[in-house]
Protein backbone atom coordinates (compact mmCIF):
# COMPACT_ATOMS: atom_id res chain seq x y z
CA UNK A 1 0.00 0.00 0.00
CA UNK A 2 2.78 2.78 1.18
CA UNK A 3 5.03 1.71 -2.13
CA UNK A 4 1.80 2.39 -4.36
CA UNK A 5 1.53 5.77 -2.83
CA UNK A 6 4.79 6.79 -3.07
CA UNK A 7 4.72 5.22 -6.54
CA UNK A 8 2.05 7.81 -7.30
CA UNK A 9 4.04 10.73 -5.24
CA UNK A 10 6.46 10.53 -8.18
CA UNK A 11 4.36 10.27 -10.88
CA UNK A 12 2.47 13.27 -10.39
CA UNK A 13 5.87 15.14 -9.44
CA UNK A 14 7.38 13.93 -12.36
CA UNK A 15 4.07 15.29 -13.99
CA UNK A 16 4.45 18.31 -12.82
CA UNK A 17 7.94 19.21 -13.91
CA UNK A 18 6.93 17.93 -17.15
CA UNK A 19 4.08 20.60 -17.53
CA UNK A 20 6.34 23.37 -15.70
CA UNK A 21 8.71 23.07 -18.89
CA UNK A 22 10.93 25.00 -16.94
CA UNK A 23 13.70 22.12 -16.51
CA UNK A 24 15.70 19.52 -19.54
CA UNK A 25 13.21 16.64 -19.97
CA UNK A 26 16.39 14.11 -19.26
CA UNK A 27 17.12 16.15 -16.22
CA UNK A 28 13.26 15.35 -15.04
CA UNK A 29 14.06 11.86 -16.29
CA UNK A 30 17.18 11.16 -13.79
CA UNK A 31 15.04 12.80 -11.30
CA UNK A 32 12.53 9.80 -11.85
CA UNK A 33 15.44 7.41 -11.64
CA UNK A 34 16.87 8.38 -8.53
CA UNK A 35 13.43 9.12 -7.03
CA UNK A 36 12.47 5.59 -7.89
CA UNK A 37 16.27 3.80 -6.31
CA UNK A 38 15.94 5.85 -2.95
CA UNK A 39 12.44 5.04 -2.34
CA UNK A 40 13.25 1.29 -2.60
CA UNK A 41 10.71 0.86 -5.29
CA UNK A 42 13.07 -0.19 -7.67
CA UNK A 43 16.64 -2.01 -6.76
CA UNK A 44 19.71 0.05 -8.78
CA UNK A 45 20.76 -2.57 -10.95
CA UNK A 46 17.44 -2.85 -12.25
CA UNK A 47 16.92 1.02 -12.61
CA UNK A 48 20.35 1.19 -14.78
CA UNK A 49 19.27 -1.07 -16.81
CA UNK A 50 17.28 0.88 -18.51
CA UNK A 51 20.81 2.28 -20.81
CA UNK A 52 21.08 -1.32 -21.91
CA UNK A 53 17.36 -1.46 -22.74
CA UNK A 54 17.12 -2.87 -26.68
CA UNK A 55 14.30 0.17 -27.70
CA UNK A 56 17.23 2.80 -26.26
CA UNK A 57 19.61 1.54 -28.81
CA UNK A 58 17.53 0.50 -31.87
CA UNK A 59 16.58 4.14 -31.50
CA UNK A 60 20.09 5.12 -31.19
CA UNK A 61 20.63 3.03 -34.35
CA UNK A 62 18.09 4.40 -36.35
CA UNK A 63 19.38 8.18 -35.61
CA UNK A 64 22.49 6.69 -37.32
CA UNK A 65 21.04 5.30 -40.47
CA UNK A 66 18.51 8.63 -41.08
CA UNK A 67 21.69 10.64 -41.17
CA UNK A 68 23.43 8.33 -43.58
CA UNK A 69 20.18 9.28 -45.69
CA UNK A 70 20.36 13.21 -44.82
CA UNK A 71 24.22 13.60 -44.71
CA UNK A 72 24.45 11.90 -48.50
CA UNK A 73 22.61 14.16 -50.35
CA UNK A 74 18.77 13.40 -49.32
CA UNK A 75 17.87 16.13 -49.39
CA UNK A 76 18.95 17.61 -52.72
CA UNK A 77 17.28 14.43 -54.18
CA UNK A 78 13.95 14.82 -52.25
CA UNK A 79 13.89 18.14 -53.80
CA UNK A 80 14.17 17.58 -57.04
CA UNK A 81 11.59 15.07 -57.13
CA UNK A 82 9.09 17.11 -54.98
CA UNK A 83 9.51 20.09 -57.57
CA UNK A 84 9.13 17.97 -60.55
CA UNK A 85 6.29 16.41 -58.80
CA UNK A 86 4.32 19.98 -57.49
CA UNK A 87 4.81 21.45 -61.37
CA UNK A 88 3.50 24.94 -59.79
CA UNK A 89 0.55 23.92 -58.21
CA UNK A 90 -0.35 24.50 -54.61
CA UNK A 91 -2.72 21.46 -53.97
CA UNK A 92 0.24 19.08 -56.08
CA UNK A 93 2.62 20.83 -54.15
CA UNK A 94 0.61 19.84 -50.77
CA UNK A 95 -0.49 16.57 -51.91
CA UNK A 96 3.42 15.62 -53.20
CA UNK A 97 4.75 16.14 -49.72
CA UNK A 98 2.43 13.87 -48.39
CA UNK A 99 3.37 11.26 -50.37
CA UNK A 100 7.03 11.84 -49.95
CA UNK A 101 6.70 12.36 -46.06
CA UNK A 102 4.76 10.08 -44.92
CA UNK A 103 6.91 6.44 -46.52
CA UNK A 104 9.99 8.57 -45.24
CA UNK A 105 8.81 9.17 -41.64
CA UNK A 106 7.50 5.77 -41.07
CA UNK A 107 11.56 4.54 -41.03
CA UNK A 108 13.60 7.12 -40.66
CA UNK A 109 12.58 9.39 -37.35
CA UNK A 110 10.30 12.18 -38.78
CA UNK A 111 12.52 15.16 -37.46
CA UNK A 112 15.17 15.19 -39.67
CA UNK A 113 12.24 14.50 -42.60
CA UNK A 114 10.82 17.74 -41.84
CA UNK A 115 14.28 19.61 -41.05
CA UNK A 116 15.12 18.24 -44.87
CA UNK A 117 11.55 19.67 -45.81
CA UNK A 118 11.39 23.36 -44.68
CA UNK A 119 13.91 24.54 -47.01
CA UNK A 120 12.88 22.92 -49.56
CA UNK A 121 9.34 23.86 -49.67
CA UNK A 122 10.26 27.25 -48.82
CA UNK A 123 12.24 27.75 -51.79
CA UNK A 124 9.33 26.08 -53.92
CA UNK A 125 6.94 28.72 -52.02
CA UNK A 126 9.08 31.78 -52.76
CA UNK A 127 9.03 30.63 -56.70
CA UNK A 128 5.65 29.69 -56.57
CA UNK A 129 4.73 33.01 -54.98
CA UNK A 130 2.46 30.73 -52.58
CA UNK A 131 2.40 31.12 -48.68
CA UNK A 132 4.57 28.78 -46.51
CA UNK A 133 1.73 28.58 -43.87
CA UNK A 134 -0.01 26.59 -45.79
CA UNK A 135 2.19 23.61 -45.96
CA UNK A 136 4.58 23.19 -43.05
CA UNK A 137 1.85 22.59 -40.66
CA UNK A 138 0.44 19.70 -42.58
CA UNK A 139 3.57 18.31 -43.35
CA UNK A 140 4.36 18.34 -39.51
CA UNK A 141 1.69 15.95 -38.81
CA UNK A 142 2.26 13.92 -42.23
CA UNK A 143 5.15 13.01 -40.68
CA UNK A 144 3.78 12.32 -37.42
CA UNK A 145 0.84 10.17 -38.98
CA UNK A 146 4.07 8.63 -41.07
CA UNK A 147 5.96 7.74 -38.22
CA UNK A 148 3.40 5.05 -36.61
CA UNK A 149 2.62 3.36 -39.18
CA UNK A 150 6.25 0.84 -38.34
CA UNK A 151 7.80 0.09 -35.08
CA UNK A 152 11.05 2.08 -36.28
CA UNK A 153 9.10 5.21 -37.47
CA UNK A 154 9.23 7.05 -34.36
CA UNK A 155 11.57 6.24 -30.76
CA UNK A 156 7.69 6.19 -29.27
CA UNK A 157 7.12 3.10 -30.74
CA UNK A 158 10.60 1.64 -29.65
CA UNK A 159 10.14 2.76 -26.36
CA UNK A 160 6.55 1.05 -25.81
CA UNK A 161 7.76 -2.18 -27.04
CA UNK A 162 10.98 -2.36 -25.03
CA UNK A 163 8.43 -1.48 -22.44
CA UNK A 164 5.76 -4.14 -22.30
CA UNK A 165 8.29 -6.44 -22.60
CA UNK A 166 9.58 -5.23 -19.33
CA UNK A 167 5.61 -5.66 -18.57
CA UNK A 168 5.53 -9.43 -19.45
CA UNK A 169 3.85 -8.58 -22.94
CA UNK A 170 5.16 -10.46 -26.26
CA UNK A 171 7.54 -8.19 -28.08
CA UNK A 172 6.38 -6.41 -31.22
CA UNK A 173 7.12 -6.92 -34.44
CA UNK A 174 7.92 -4.47 -37.13
CA UNK A 175 4.99 -4.37 -38.79
CA UNK A 176 2.84 -4.82 -36.31
CA UNK A 177 0.53 -1.60 -36.02
CA UNK A 178 1.27 -1.06 -39.60
CA UNK A 179 -2.52 -1.87 -40.92
CA UNK A 180 -4.51 0.18 -38.10
CA UNK A 181 -2.04 2.85 -38.01
CA UNK A 182 -2.10 3.28 -42.19
CA UNK A 183 -6.16 3.85 -41.38
CA UNK A 184 -5.43 6.33 -39.28
CA UNK A 185 -2.85 7.95 -41.27
CA UNK A 186 -5.32 7.54 -44.53
CA UNK A 187 -8.28 9.36 -42.35
CA UNK A 188 -5.58 11.97 -41.38
CA UNK A 189 -4.06 12.95 -44.89
CA UNK A 190 -7.49 12.95 -46.30
CA UNK A 191 -8.59 15.66 -43.28
CA UNK A 192 -4.86 17.60 -44.30
CA UNK A 193 -5.99 17.37 -48.01
CA UNK A 194 -9.50 19.16 -47.45
CA UNK A 195 -10.68 20.62 -44.49
CA UNK A 196 -7.22 20.95 -43.17
CA UNK A 197 -6.07 22.82 -45.89
CA UNK A 198 -8.89 25.12 -45.90
CA UNK A 199 -8.35 26.24 -42.69
CA UNK A 200 -4.69 26.71 -42.46
CA UNK A 201 -3.78 30.31 -42.21
CA UNK A 202 -2.21 32.29 -45.18
CA UNK A 203 0.55 34.25 -44.54
CA UNK A 204 3.21 35.91 -46.57
CA UNK A 205 6.68 36.00 -45.42
CA UNK A 206 7.56 39.48 -46.05
CA UNK A 207 10.22 39.72 -49.51
CA UNK A 208 12.15 42.37 -47.97
CA UNK A 209 14.45 40.51 -45.32
CA UNK A 210 14.81 44.02 -43.82
CA UNK A 211 11.22 44.92 -43.04
CA UNK A 212 10.33 41.03 -41.65
CA UNK A 213 12.45 41.37 -38.98
CA UNK A 214 11.94 45.04 -38.04
CA UNK A 215 15.70 46.56 -38.66
CA UNK A 216 14.95 49.67 -39.85
CA UNK A 217 14.30 51.11 -36.33
CA UNK A 218 17.79 50.53 -35.21
CA UNK A 219 20.45 50.21 -37.89
CA UNK A 220 22.27 53.24 -39.07
CA UNK A 221 25.47 54.52 -40.33
CA UNK A 222 27.96 56.63 -37.67
CA UNK A 223 31.15 58.79 -38.85
CA UNK A 224 33.88 59.20 -37.04
CA UNK A 225 34.33 63.15 -37.53
CA UNK A 226 37.56 65.14 -38.35
CA UNK A 227 39.71 65.76 -35.05
CA UNK A 228 37.52 63.12 -33.24
CA UNK A 229 39.57 62.08 -30.24
CA UNK A 230 38.00 58.23 -31.13
CA UNK A 231 40.84 58.24 -33.88
CA UNK A 232 43.32 55.69 -33.10
CA UNK A 233 41.54 53.76 -30.84
CA UNK A 234 40.04 50.00 -31.18
CA UNK A 235 36.43 48.96 -30.83
CA UNK A 236 37.65 46.70 -27.84
CA UNK A 237 38.33 49.96 -26.04
CA UNK A 238 35.54 51.55 -27.25
CA UNK A 239 33.21 49.27 -25.82
CA UNK A 240 30.52 50.03 -28.15
CA UNK A 241 28.83 46.43 -27.13
CA UNK A 242 29.53 46.21 -23.48
CA UNK A 243 28.60 50.40 -23.34
CA UNK A 244 26.21 50.71 -25.84
CA UNK A 245 24.27 47.47 -26.38
CA UNK A 246 25.51 48.01 -30.35
CA UNK A 247 26.65 45.60 -32.72
CA UNK A 248 29.41 46.93 -35.48
CA UNK A 249 28.31 45.63 -38.86
CA UNK A 250 30.76 46.93 -40.99
CA UNK A 251 33.60 49.37 -41.56
CA UNK A 252 33.84 51.69 -44.58
CA UNK A 253 36.42 53.91 -45.37
CA UNK A 254 39.04 54.86 -48.56
CA UNK A 255 41.49 52.82 -47.46
CA UNK A 256 39.37 49.40 -46.41
CA UNK A 257 36.08 47.62 -45.96
CA UNK A 258 35.58 45.72 -42.63
CA UNK A 259 32.66 43.38 -42.49
CA UNK A 260 31.55 41.66 -39.00
CA UNK A 261 35.05 43.88 -37.83
CA UNK A 262 36.94 42.43 -35.00
CA UNK A 263 37.41 43.92 -31.22
CA UNK A 264 40.66 45.04 -32.27
CA UNK A 265 39.53 46.90 -35.28
CA UNK A 266 40.98 50.66 -35.48
CA UNK A 267 38.95 53.44 -36.14
CA UNK A 268 39.91 56.31 -38.20
CA UNK A 269 38.81 59.98 -39.40
CA UNK A 270 36.13 59.87 -41.92
CA UNK A 271 35.60 56.18 -40.92
CA UNK A 272 31.79 55.01 -41.83
CA UNK A 273 30.34 52.93 -39.38
CA UNK A 274 27.42 50.52 -39.70
CA UNK A 275 26.21 49.52 -36.39
CA UNK A 276 22.78 47.62 -35.01
CA UNK A 277 20.94 48.43 -32.02
CA UNK A 278 17.79 49.92 -30.36
CA UNK A 279 17.00 53.48 -31.56
CA UNK A 280 17.79 55.16 -28.12
CA UNK A 281 21.38 53.77 -27.59
CA UNK A 282 22.35 54.79 -30.91
CA UNK A 283 21.23 58.39 -29.67
CA UNK A 284 23.50 57.59 -26.62
CA UNK A 285 26.43 57.44 -28.66
CA UNK A 286 26.07 59.76 -30.90
CA UNK A 287 25.74 62.10 -27.81
CA UNK A 288 28.53 60.85 -25.61
CA UNK A 289 31.03 59.96 -27.84
CA UNK A 290 30.20 62.67 -31.20
CA UNK A 291 29.53 60.65 -33.62
CA UNK A 292 27.76 62.04 -37.12
CA UNK A 293 24.59 59.72 -37.73
CA UNK A 294 24.35 59.75 -41.62
CA UNK A 295 21.36 57.78 -41.87
CA UNK A 296 18.57 57.22 -39.41
CA UNK A 297 15.74 54.57 -40.12
CA UNK A 298 15.56 53.31 -43.68
CA UNK A 299 19.48 53.69 -43.63
CA UNK A 300 21.50 52.36 -46.31
CA UNK A 301 21.32 48.55 -45.50
CA UNK A 302 24.46 47.37 -47.13
CA UNK A 303 23.39 49.53 -50.54
CA UNK A 304 20.02 48.42 -50.00
CA UNK A 305 20.73 44.44 -49.20
CA UNK A 306 23.24 44.19 -52.20
CA UNK A 307 25.34 41.26 -51.63
CA UNK A 308 28.82 42.21 -52.06
CA UNK A 309 32.46 41.77 -51.48
CA UNK A 310 31.57 37.83 -51.22
CA UNK A 311 29.19 38.10 -48.28
CA UNK A 312 25.29 37.01 -48.42
CA UNK A 313 22.24 37.66 -46.58
CA UNK A 314 21.09 34.33 -45.38
CA UNK A 315 18.04 33.07 -43.08
CA UNK A 316 19.09 30.38 -40.02
CA UNK A 317 16.90 27.92 -38.28
CA UNK A 318 17.85 26.73 -34.94
CA UNK A 319 17.83 23.20 -35.30
CA UNK A 320 15.50 21.07 -32.54
CA UNK A 321 19.15 18.92 -31.87
CA UNK A 322 21.28 22.20 -31.96
CA UNK A 323 23.97 22.21 -29.01
CA UNK A 324 23.35 26.07 -29.26
CA UNK A 325 19.40 25.74 -27.59
CA UNK A 326 19.12 27.41 -24.54
CA UNK A 327 22.55 29.81 -25.00
CA UNK A 328 22.96 33.53 -25.37
CA UNK A 329 23.82 34.67 -28.97
CA UNK A 330 26.86 36.38 -27.30
CA UNK A 331 27.93 32.97 -25.93
CA UNK A 332 27.69 31.27 -29.20
CA UNK A 333 29.62 33.60 -31.17
CA UNK A 334 28.95 33.20 -34.80
CA UNK A 335 31.37 36.02 -36.08
CA UNK A 336 33.68 34.40 -34.33
CA UNK A 337 33.30 30.13 -35.61
CA UNK A 338 31.68 31.30 -38.96
CA UNK A 339 32.32 35.25 -39.91
CA UNK A 340 28.54 35.36 -39.81
CA UNK A 341 26.86 38.58 -38.34
CA UNK A 342 23.39 38.17 -36.82
CA UNK A 343 21.48 40.79 -37.74
CA UNK A 344 17.95 39.97 -36.33
CA UNK A 345 15.98 37.39 -35.01
CA UNK A 346 12.40 35.86 -35.02
CA UNK A 347 10.71 34.00 -32.60
CA UNK A 348 6.58 32.93 -33.44
CA UNK A 349 6.71 34.91 -36.10
CA UNK A 350 8.18 37.67 -34.56
CA UNK A 351 11.42 39.88 -34.31
CA UNK A 352 12.72 39.91 -31.12
CA UNK A 353 13.10 43.46 -29.76
CA UNK A 354 16.04 42.94 -27.34
CA UNK A 355 19.61 42.93 -27.60
CA UNK A 356 20.60 40.54 -29.89
CA UNK A 357 23.16 39.34 -27.93
CA UNK A 358 21.33 38.92 -24.51
CA UNK A 359 18.94 36.57 -26.86
CA UNK A 360 18.80 32.92 -25.75
CA UNK A 361 18.19 30.97 -28.38
CA UNK A 362 15.42 28.48 -28.83
CA UNK A 363 14.65 25.76 -31.16
CA UNK A 364 12.90 26.98 -34.05
CA UNK A 365 14.57 30.67 -34.18
CA UNK A 366 14.92 32.27 -37.14
CA UNK A 367 17.99 34.35 -37.15
CA UNK A 368 19.08 36.98 -40.23
CA UNK A 369 22.74 36.92 -40.84
CA UNK A 370 25.21 38.50 -43.29
CA UNK A 371 28.04 35.72 -43.83
CA UNK A 372 31.02 35.18 -46.33
CA UNK A 373 30.10 32.87 -49.13
CA UNK A 374 33.12 30.47 -48.49
CA UNK A 375 31.56 29.84 -45.00
CA UNK A 376 27.77 28.70 -45.68
CA UNK A 377 28.96 25.64 -46.74
CA UNK A 378 30.53 24.83 -43.37
CA UNK A 379 28.00 26.67 -40.84
CA UNK A 380 25.15 23.83 -43.10
CA UNK A 381 27.41 21.28 -42.28
CA UNK A 382 27.82 21.45 -38.19
CA UNK A 383 24.18 21.01 -37.84
CA UNK A 384 23.06 23.41 -35.78
CA UNK A 385 21.61 25.51 -38.06
CA UNK A 386 19.91 25.25 -41.05
CA UNK A 387 20.04 27.59 -43.89
CA UNK A 388 16.79 27.97 -45.78
CA UNK A 389 15.82 29.09 -48.90
CA UNK A 390 17.35 27.91 -52.37
CA UNK A 391 20.86 28.63 -51.03
CA UNK A 392 23.39 26.66 -52.62
CA UNK A 393 24.87 24.62 -50.18
CA UNK A 394 26.53 21.44 -51.40
CA UNK A 395 25.98 18.12 -49.88
CA UNK A 396 29.06 15.73 -49.53
CA UNK A 397 29.02 12.24 -50.63
CA UNK A 398 26.32 12.93 -53.04
CA UNK A 399 27.15 9.65 -55.15
CA UNK A 400 26.21 7.38 -52.14
CA UNK A 401 22.76 8.22 -51.50
CA UNK A 402 21.89 5.19 -52.83
CA UNK A 403 24.07 3.00 -50.92
CA UNK A 404 22.92 4.78 -48.20
CA UNK A 405 19.23 3.99 -49.12
CA UNK A 406 20.02 0.50 -50.22
CA UNK A 407 21.41 0.33 -46.20
CA UNK A 408 18.15 1.76 -44.65
CA UNK A 409 16.00 -0.88 -47.19
CA UNK A 410 18.50 -3.97 -46.49
CA UNK A 411 17.58 -3.37 -42.38
CA UNK A 412 14.34 -3.13 -42.93
CA UNK A 413 13.48 -6.03 -44.80
CA UNK A 414 15.70 -8.24 -42.89
CA UNK A 415 13.79 -7.29 -39.46
CA UNK A 416 10.65 -7.58 -41.81
CA UNK A 417 11.07 -10.77 -42.74
CA UNK A 418 12.53 -11.85 -39.02
CA UNK A 419 16.35 -12.77 -40.81
CA UNK A 420 17.64 -10.47 -38.08
CA UNK A 421 16.29 -8.82 -34.62
CA UNK A 422 15.70 -4.94 -35.37
CA UNK A 423 18.85 -4.31 -33.36
CA UNK A 424 20.95 -5.91 -34.44
CA UNK A 425 20.21 -5.57 -38.20
CA UNK A 426 19.98 -1.70 -37.51
CA UNK A 427 23.68 -1.88 -35.80
CA UNK A 428 24.50 -3.58 -38.81
CA UNK A 429 23.35 -1.19 -41.16
CA UNK A 430 25.32 1.51 -39.15
CA UNK A 431 28.68 -0.43 -39.89
CA UNK A 432 27.70 -0.75 -43.17
CA UNK A 433 27.33 3.58 -43.41
CA UNK A 434 30.76 3.82 -41.83
CA UNK A 435 32.15 1.01 -44.24
CA UNK A 436 31.50 2.56 -46.97
CA UNK A 437 32.06 5.96 -46.45
CA UNK A 438 28.18 7.54 -46.10
CA UNK A 439 29.16 8.79 -42.75
CA UNK A 440 31.83 8.95 -40.02
CA UNK A 441 31.49 8.21 -36.28
CA UNK A 442 31.89 11.46 -35.46
CA UNK A 443 29.41 12.40 -37.78
CA UNK A 444 27.17 10.09 -36.07
CA UNK A 445 27.59 11.34 -32.80
CA UNK A 446 26.45 14.82 -33.62
CA UNK A 447 22.77 13.27 -35.48
CA UNK A 448 22.22 10.97 -32.18
CA UNK A 449 19.71 13.33 -30.03
CA UNK A 450 20.91 12.03 -26.73
CA UNK A 451 18.56 14.11 -25.15
CA UNK A 452 15.69 11.44 -26.06
CA UNK A 453 17.99 8.43 -24.97
CA UNK A 454 18.71 9.56 -21.54
CA UNK A 455 14.66 10.53 -21.15
CA UNK A 456 13.70 7.17 -22.41
CA UNK A 457 16.66 5.20 -20.12
CA UNK A 458 15.70 7.10 -17.16
CA UNK A 459 12.03 7.02 -17.48
CA UNK A 460 11.62 3.42 -18.01
CA UNK A 461 12.10 2.30 -14.09
CA UNK A 462 9.44 4.51 -13.56
CA UNK A 463 6.87 2.71 -15.54
CA UNK A 464 8.31 -0.67 -14.00
CA UNK A 465 7.80 0.96 -10.16
CA UNK A 466 4.33 2.03 -11.23
CA UNK A 467 3.24 -1.54 -12.48
CA UNK A 468 5.00 -3.23 -9.87
CA UNK A 469 3.78 -1.20 -6.99
CA UNK A 470 0.20 -0.93 -7.42
CA UNK A 471 0.05 2.59 -8.66
CA UNK A 472 -1.07 1.49 -12.10
CA UNK A 473 -3.63 -0.72 -11.14
CA UNK A 474 -5.17 1.69 -8.45
CA UNK A 475 -5.23 4.32 -11.36
CA UNK A 476 -6.87 1.91 -14.12
CA UNK A 477 -9.32 0.85 -11.04
CA UNK A 478 -10.12 4.72 -11.35
CA UNK A 479 -10.12 4.46 -15.20
CA UNK A 480 -12.44 1.06 -15.09
CA UNK A 481 -15.29 3.15 -12.47
CA UNK A 482 -16.20 5.13 -15.41
CA UNK A 483 -15.36 2.92 -17.96
CA UNK A 484 -16.32 -0.65 -17.02
CA UNK A 485 -20.22 0.06 -17.58
CA UNK A 486 -19.60 1.13 -20.94
CA UNK A 487 -16.78 -1.79 -21.89
CA UNK A 488 -13.44 -2.54 -23.10
CA UNK A 489 -14.29 0.20 -26.21
CA UNK A 490 -14.89 3.43 -24.01
CA UNK A 491 -11.86 2.03 -22.09
CA UNK A 492 -9.72 2.81 -25.32
CA UNK A 493 -11.51 5.66 -26.11
CA UNK A 494 -10.47 7.23 -22.98
CA UNK A 495 -6.64 6.17 -23.08
CA UNK A 496 -6.56 7.60 -26.14
CA UNK A 497 -8.09 11.03 -25.68
CA UNK A 498 -6.23 10.91 -22.27
CA UNK A 499 -2.69 9.84 -23.97
CA UNK A 500 -3.71 11.92 -26.83
CA UNK A 501 -4.34 15.27 -24.55
CA UNK A 502 -1.38 14.76 -22.30
CA UNK A 503 1.51 14.26 -25.20
CA UNK A 504 0.06 18.02 -26.29
CA UNK A 505 1.79 19.37 -22.99
CA UNK A 506 4.44 16.87 -22.19
CA UNK A 507 6.78 15.05 -23.69
CA UNK A 508 5.29 11.93 -26.10
CA UNK A 509 7.70 9.54 -24.51
CA UNK A 510 6.74 10.89 -21.12
CA UNK A 511 3.37 10.40 -21.71
CA UNK A 512 3.65 6.83 -22.95
CA UNK A 513 5.70 5.64 -20.20
CA UNK A 514 2.83 7.58 -17.84
CA UNK A 515 0.56 5.42 -19.49
CA UNK A 516 1.66 2.32 -20.54
CA UNK A 517 1.47 0.53 -17.31
CA UNK A 518 -2.31 2.26 -16.82
CA UNK A 519 -3.39 0.17 -20.32
CA UNK A 520 -1.77 -3.13 -19.45
CA UNK A 521 -3.49 -2.68 -15.90
CA UNK A 522 -6.49 -1.52 -16.92
CA UNK A 523 -6.52 -4.75 -19.40
CA UNK A 524 -6.20 -6.86 -16.60
CA UNK A 525 -9.16 -5.23 -14.62
CA UNK A 526 -11.89 -5.61 -17.71
CA UNK A 527 -9.95 -9.16 -18.01
CA UNK A 528 -9.31 -8.32 -21.88
CA UNK A 529 -6.02 -8.74 -23.87
CA UNK A 530 -4.16 -5.33 -23.08
CA UNK A 531 -2.85 -5.35 -26.50
CA UNK A 532 -5.41 -3.01 -28.31
CA UNK A 533 -5.13 -0.27 -25.12
CA UNK A 534 -1.37 -0.58 -25.33
CA UNK A 535 -1.57 0.44 -29.22
CA UNK A 536 -3.95 3.23 -28.20
CA UNK A 537 -1.59 4.69 -26.19
CA UNK A 538 1.13 3.96 -28.70
CA UNK A 539 -0.45 5.68 -31.55
CA UNK A 540 -1.87 8.67 -29.71
CA UNK A 541 1.19 9.27 -27.97
CA UNK A 542 3.00 9.94 -31.34
CA UNK A 543 0.23 12.26 -32.43
CA UNK A 544 0.02 15.53 -31.06
CA UNK A 545 -1.46 18.12 -33.37
CA UNK A 546 -2.88 20.64 -31.01
CA UNK A 547 -0.21 23.09 -29.50
CA UNK A 548 3.23 23.78 -31.42
CA UNK A 549 5.18 22.28 -28.15
CA UNK A 550 3.31 18.72 -28.10
CA UNK A 551 5.83 17.39 -30.72
CA UNK A 552 9.91 18.45 -32.11
CA UNK A 553 8.74 18.65 -35.69
CA UNK A 554 5.20 21.13 -34.82
CA UNK A 555 8.30 23.57 -32.98
CA UNK A 556 10.17 23.25 -35.98
CA UNK A 557 7.76 24.56 -38.30
CA UNK A 558 6.35 27.27 -35.82
CA UNK A 559 8.82 29.79 -36.98
CA UNK A 560 9.33 29.42 -40.53
CA UNK A 561 5.61 29.08 -41.07
CA UNK A 562 4.89 32.54 -39.54
CA UNK A 563 2.09 30.59 -37.10
CA UNK A 564 0.25 31.30 -34.18
CA UNK A 565 -0.53 28.60 -31.10
CA UNK A 566 -4.26 29.49 -32.42
CA UNK A 567 -3.71 28.03 -35.57
CA UNK A 568 -2.98 24.53 -34.26
CA UNK A 569 -5.51 24.46 -32.53
CA UNK A 570 -7.90 25.23 -35.35
CA UNK A 571 -6.15 22.82 -37.55
CA UNK A 572 -5.10 19.82 -35.44
CA UNK A 573 -8.16 20.04 -33.00
CA UNK A 574 -10.34 18.58 -35.36
CA UNK A 575 -7.46 16.14 -36.59
CA UNK A 576 -7.30 14.93 -33.07
CA UNK A 577 -11.18 14.70 -32.56
CA UNK A 578 -11.20 12.60 -35.91
CA UNK A 579 -8.88 10.43 -34.89
CA UNK A 580 -10.13 10.31 -31.29
CA UNK A 581 -13.73 9.14 -32.96
CA UNK A 582 -11.86 6.72 -35.52
CA UNK A 583 -9.38 4.96 -33.12
CA UNK A 584 -11.97 2.89 -30.99
CA UNK A 585 -13.28 1.46 -34.17
CA UNK A 586 -10.32 0.35 -35.95
CA UNK A 587 -7.55 -0.71 -33.51
CA UNK A 588 -9.85 -3.34 -31.93
CA UNK A 589 -10.44 -4.71 -35.82
CA UNK A 590 -6.56 -5.57 -35.94
CA UNK A 591 -6.19 -6.51 -32.60
CA UNK A 592 -9.38 -7.85 -30.60
CA UNK A 593 -9.93 -7.32 -27.15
Amino acid sequence: MEDRWIALGIGVLVLGLFLWNRLRLEIVGLLALVAVVLSGLVPLEVAVSGFANEALLTVAAMFVLSAGLVRTGGADALARLLGKLARGSELRLLAASLVLVIPFSAFVNNTPVVAVMIPVVLGLCREMGAAPSRFLMPISFASQLGGTLTLIGTSTNLLIAGLVVDLGLPEFHLFEVTLPAGVLMLLGAFYLLTIGRWLCPTRRSADDLVQRYELRDYLATLVVPAGSALAGQTLRQLGFQQRFGLQVLRIDSVRRRAHAPGPDAELHEGDRLLVEGKATDIAKVREQEGLDLVAEGEARILEASEESEGTRWCELLVAPRSRWVGRRLAEVNLPARFGAMVLGVQRAGGAIQVQLPQVRLQSGDLLLVQIPTRDLARLHASRDLAVLGTLDVPADRRGKFWIALAVLGAVVASAAVGWLPILLAALLGCLALFLSGCLTPEEAYEEIDWSVLVLIATMLPLGVAMQKSGAAAWIAEQVLAVASPYGPIAALAGLYLLTSLLTEVISNNAAAVVLTPIAVATASGLGVSPMPLVVAVMLAASNSFMTPIGYQTNTFVFGPGSYRFSDYVRVGGPLNFLLVLAAPLVIPYFFPF
